[in-house]
């Protein structure tokens, strides 16, 4: 009888999903919004490009791991990328499924379902069916949930709070280490799911609800559990965890100038960004306070792009009064003032700067520093909302039923209708073919780019980089235009190489992009855009130049730079100085002379026989290819071979198959010493950081699987499926 429960349980569950998002199973239709677009699809078909290699007998990890992106922000480690989404196990979707649009829509459905399944057993625990089905509807399928399916790390994170809270409420005053592995196992799955933000934020609930139940059960075991779990998962999790932290560390999010400790993060006006208003709160039950409305998001055939989910966190007006009466109605004091007090936490922060105290969060508390819109964390208040509404759900149920229990019913179907309606207010379908379409532009790069000697790269003015409004006679026609001007990541799913790109930036490449955007004109920017390997220049405005050459004169600009130097290039003069503010200023004055001199931030390096006559240097071959650059040069003098590349731990060199030293030059770039003569040089990318985690990572996972065979017996996860008695109010 209860397999049978379970069973139609789950088929109700999936349904529910398969109704909701009928238009999007049933058509044509996809959502494209700008992550999705920019973001993701491009990441997925990077990630793919690499692992068609992982079948081949011959290849090693360097064939078929994307460890680096040679095509943005001029060299990228792309692994370190948790939201590329790289391990977690149901990114295996857009492996098998090569239709991104397909496999998107395979991937939205199965964690939706996940997502009603886990609040569903969650609620399970102390609540009938139907207050179970009403909260798990809120949960899923709310404002907040709806408007992040563009953003597939955000979903796939928050979707496992519920799994996580309900395996947890099993710890209490006894410690069990088979309990403990399961959650840590969760907990490293939510981590890889790809979006740091929402995992912390799930942490810190879950270490509040660690110490709720210790004071609960008078045991310090629920903190000890908590804190072994987070431990372990890292541990799972080392592989994209390592990683990750290595990138931070190098990253803005560290902070764009460290020499004290008030410098480290972000600053505080990028951290307030996505603050709500006390007026926002409205939005939970009245969404139209801030007058979003499909119609009017492309009447004018102007496409503005907002960041609209920052006030998407509408459950409906009867999910708010059933949360209202559940609280009232639940019996254990001591829960109501926790889940009260979470509830107050997180709506403070959420307000950001019009929170009195997030200024002194901002200063004390380290790791706030690393994230921006504080209003994504609302998706906690929201979690505790719907198990309210489960309790006041059953306040109506155990009254009704008494006449009819099919009655009730009705509850959770009001709830499903009116979040359905709302729906149609921010979920916007266009026909699949959208997030194919290849622009002018993309053509017009495709077709130069095959015709160069070399690889170059483009790159966006910062005008058309910043502008997100776009013209368009259709919303199509717009989001056509849109993918036009290549924002993001698009350029990866045609191999062109980006200057820049949608993504966490590295400090020091930063610093020189920032300055390289400074400059008055074109012009003053172009010897900077020489070095760095840009010979496209992206415009939405004609540009003032007497250098750079007109050869896309529509809607959107494109300029030739003609003084473009190759992906790699020899100087034969040098400049040592360690200091990389000094050395900007230095990058000011040189300008175009910076074509035959290095800024080496080093001491003591190779000293050069200087040669003023012209010096023969020529590139016989060069290639890119998965974490690798084959470069064959010959040179009549010694010199230093400059590439245009993130300069990043992980790389190495061999010139001749000798090992040679990798040195940081002008601000973000690397070089190396180059005796003159004929040389075949090969760089690879081969981190430390994930051998390491990979290391971690496989014996962690493989003393999982041995200690869980070795202790499992029939009963001995049967905790999962029975209630817990000790949790009952």
């Amino acid at each position: 009888m209860k397999k049978r429960f379970y069973f139609i349980s789950i088929l109700i569950l999936f349904c529910l999903n398969i109704l909701f998002y009928n238009k999007l199973v049933f058509s044509n239709l996809t959502y494209f919004q700008r992550d999705l677009m920019i973001q993701f699809k491009p990441w997925k078909i990077f990630i793919n490009s690499y692992l068609k290699n992982l079948f081949n007998p011959n290849s090693i990890y360097l064939d078929f791991l994307p460890l680096w992106n040679f095509y943005n922000h001029c060299g990228h480690p792309f692994i370190a990328n948790p939201q590329s989404q790289i391990f977690y196990p149901f990114s295996l979707i857009f492996c098998i499924i090569k239709d991104f649009v397909v496999a998107y829509k395979f991937f939205l459905i199965l964690h939706f379902f996940l997502s009603t399944l886990f609040m569903f057993i969650l609620l399970k625990k102390k609540l009938s069916f139907v207050s179970s089905l009403c909260g798990s509807i809120i949960w899923t399928f709310n404002g907040y949930m709806l408007s992040r399916t563009e953003f597939l790390s955000v979903f796939s994170t928050i979707i496992w709070l519920p799994l996580l809270v309900y395996l947890f409420s099993f710890i209490s005053k006894k410690f069990e280490f088979k309990k403990i592995i399961l959650i840590s196992i969760i907990i490293a799955i939510q981590f890889l799911a790809g979006h740091p933000q929402m995992w912390f934020y799930s942490i810190v609930f879950l270490l509040l609800y660690a110490i709720y139940q210790s004071y609960k059960y008078k045991s310090y075991c629920p903190i000890i559990s908590f804190l072994i779990s987070l431990f372990l998962s890292i541990l799972i999790s080392a592989v994209q965890f390592f990683p990750t932290t290595e990138f931070l560390f190098h990253s803005t999010r560290f902070g764009k100038e460290i020499k004290n400790i008030a410098q480290f993060g972000i600053n505080y006006k990028e951290a307030i960004l996505g603050s709500l208003n006390f007026k926002d709160l409205v939005n939970l039950f009245y969404p139209f306070n801030w007058q979003f409305n499909i119609k009017d998001f492309y009447s004018s055939k102007i496409l503005t792009i907002p960041n609209y989910w920052w006030y998407t966190f509408y459950i409906g007006i009867s999910a708010v009064c059933l949360s209202i009466i559940g609280f009232f109605s639940m019996k254990n004091i001591i829960e109501k003032i926790f889940y009260l007090l979470i509830i107050f936490l997180f709506i403070s922060y959420s307000l950001g700067e019009n929170f009195v105290l997030f200024n002194l969060l901002y200063k004390f508390v380290p790791f706030i520093r690393f994230f921006r819109y504080p209003s994504t964390s609302m998706f906690v208040v929201i979690f505790i909302l719907c198990l309210f509404i489960g309790y006041g759900t059953e306040f109506f149920v155990l009254r009704i039923k008494k006449y009819n229990q099919y009655i009730t019913f009705l509850i959770p179907l009001v709830c499903f209708i009116e979040l359905y309606l709302y729906s149609s207010k921010i979920s916007i379908l266009l026909p699949k073919s959208i997030l194919y379409e290849s622009t002018k532009t993309i053509n017009f790069l495709i077709k130069n780019t095959q015709s160069d000697k070399y690889p170059y790269r483009f790159a966006l003015t910062p005008i058309t980089q910043k502008l997100s409004s776009v013209k368009g006679k259709t919303l199509y026609e717009a989001i056509v235009n849109y993918r036009n001007r290549l924002f993001g990541d698009i350029n990866l799913e045609y191999s062109l190489l980006n200057f820049r790109g949608q993504d966490i930036e590295l400090r020091n490449y930063y610093k020189f992009l920032d300055y390289v955007y400074s400059c008055n004109s074109l012009d003053e920017s172009l010897p900077y855009f020489s070095i760095s390997n840009t010979k496209y220049i992206i415009s939405v405005i004609l540009q003032k130049t007497k250098l750079a050459k007109l050869i896309q004169d529509d809607e959107i600009k494109i300029y030739e730079n003609p003084f473009v130097l190759p992906p790699v290039f020899l100087v034969t003069e040098k400049i040592e100085n360690a200091d990389l503010d000094d050395s900007l200023k230095l990058i000011k004055k040189l300008k175009f002379k910076l074509f035959n001199t290095v800024i080496l931030h080093n001491n003591n390096i190779h000293n050069l026989k200087y040669n003023h006559l012209s010096t023969t240097f020529e590139i016989e071959k060069f290639t890119y290819h998965t974490n690798r650059i084959y470069i064959e040069t010959n040179s009549q003098q010694d010199g230093f071979l400059v590439l245009p590349q993130n300069f990043y731990p992980g790389w190495q060199c061999l010139i001749n198959k000798q090992r040679t030293k990798i040195y940081h030059c002008n601000i973000f770039m690397m070089c190396i010493y180059l005796p003159k003569g004929r040389n075949k040089i090969y760089f690879y990318y081969d981190p430390v950081s994930f051998k390491i985690g990979s290391t971690i990572s496989l014996v962690s996972l493989l003393f999982v699987i041995i200690y869980l065979y070795e202790t499992s017996t029939p009963q001995s996860l049967q905790f999962l499926y029975q209630k817990d008695e000790s949790c009952q109010d």
